[in-house]
């Protein structure tokens, strides 16, 4: 800081002089017309056209020189008050921060991942394929889901889709081990293409009535699972992952309205449930747009009017 002092000492020593000379001159002195002198003093040489273009180099030489030298200063005075210690505790701060960052970011995918693991669970447990026959010919395949379970009579209901069953006169529940029994179908819904059906549980393990959620609870950009047999059983209870599309959409042809999603669903899917990720089925796959120019667009029955089927017939 010593510098500064003598810095600013030699600027108002320079100020003095100049004003002395200013009024030492006449009027008829300090034209800039014709003035271009030179003023070498201490290794410095000036250029100027007026005293005041003499004052204003010399106060900004001296403003530039003593701003670099209290930069300095400061500069090396906070170096100095920032010691090992303090760049470890800033380094280990930061470090700690962005590991937080990372760790709640990892929870979050841990989370859905696990969600995601659950909900493939109970679609093992739940989800079987439906047979159509007429007479002893085989006329569709499709996809159920199991809603209910009668433990007093031992009777299992699923859902499924009516286009899956309606050119039949009996048909069979198909399990992934491709064991195969007797259903019944109970009631189904043209309009709404939806049919339930009932089989026995007797000597069979390992299954389990899924849970109806709410679609009305249903939101755009939601993560739903689709469960079912794309193609038939040779890809028993296949399971893909998508979002919801849009809701309440009509399509061209029907009567009622979808949620629209873009899980990869086929030809064997019908009658398959979605799941949303707390492993409720909100919805049953019904038909898909399939062209060369559309990509993942499936529609699914919104599973609040496959409840109301079910309780008013």
């Amino acid at each position: 800081m010593k510098k500064l002092l003598i810095y600013s000492l030699v600027f108002i020593s320079l100020l003095t002089f100049s004003i002395i000379s200013l009024s030492a001159e006449t009027t008829t002195d300090i034209t800039t017309e014709n003035t271009s002198e030179n003023i070498s003093e201490t290794s410095r040489t000036y250029t100027y056209t007026s005293y005041d273009d003499l004052l204003n180099q010399i106060e900004e030489e001296v403003y530039a020189e003593i701003y670099q030298d209290v930069y300095e200063d400061i500069y090396q005075d906070i170096l100095s008050q920032v010691d090992e210690d303090l760049y470890t505790q800033i380094y280990a701060d930061i470090e700690a921060s962005l590991n937080s960052r990372f760790t709640e970011l990892s929870m979050v995918n841990d989370l859905t991942q696990n969600q995601i693991y659950d909900v493939v669970e109970i679609a093992n447990q739940s989800v079987v394929g439906v047979e159509t026959y007429l007479d002893n010919a085989g006329q569709a395949v499709g996809s159920a889901v199991i809603y209910d379970y009668d433990d007093i009579n031992q009777i299992y209901y699923i859902i499924s889709n009516y286009h899956v069953v309606e050119d039949g006169n009996n048909y069979k529940v198909r399990f992934e081990n491709e064991e195969t029994v007797v259903a019944n179908l109970l009631k189904y819904d043209e309009e709404a293409d939806i049919a339930i059906l009932s089989f026995s549980s007797v000597g069979l393990e390992g299954l389990s009535a899924a849970i109806l959620g709410s679609s009305s609870d249903l939101q755009k950009g939601e993560i739903i699972l689709a469960a079912g047999h794309p193609q038939g059983f040779n890809f028993f209870n296949s399971i893909t992952f998508g979002v919801v599309a849009g809701l309440d959409r009509s399509v061209s042809g029907e009567t009622i309205t979808y949620i629209q999603h873009d899980a990869a669903i086929n030809s064997g899917n019908s009658g398959g449930p979605i799941f949303n990720l707390q492993g409720e089925v909100v919805g049953i796959n019904v038909l898909k747009y399939a062209d060369e120019e559309i990509e993942g667009m499936g529609f699914s029955i919104p599973i609040d009017l496959v409840k109301d089927i079910i309780a008013n017939q």
